[in-house]
């Protein structure tokens, strides 16, 4: 299943295999082995896909087919804030100006959770 899924995910987003394949740091050869399932990708690889794709392992592993949850990208909403010189409109983002949009997004997102919960 999983390699089904990486194809489409890659069709998908307009890449080749070449170009995935040095996205995530392998040869293409290595990643055209995980579309054909001649080889499983280790977690980590799994992981650069998940990140690079926008969806959860369990999607492409096909344990759901919900491609983004909820988890996976509050996630990667979280790398993304650790990462420092985010620009804005081309200007650059002060540390203090991230810090506070970090905790506004940790409470919204708290927020929804408890909301759901109730629902």
């Amino acid at each position: 299943m999983f390699g089904q899924r990486l194809r489409e995910l890659r069709v998908e987003h307009g890449y080749t295999m070449e170009e995935v394949g040095k996205k995530i740091g392998v040869k293409k050869s290595s990643y055209a082995s995980y579309e054909t399932k001649y080889r499983q990708p280790p977690l980590e690889k799994l992981k650069s896909f998940s990140r690079l794709y926008g969806v959860s392992v369990d999607y492409i592993l096909g344990l759901t087919d919900e491609k983004n949850n909820e988890e996976s990208f509050n996630i990667r909403l979280k790398e993304e804030l650790r990462k420092r010189g985010i620009h804005w409109d081309g200007l650059s983002i002060p540390e203090e100006v991230l810090l506070l949009l970090e905790k506004t997004l940790e409470d919204a997102i708290k927020k929804q959770s408890e909301h759901s919960k109730e629902g």
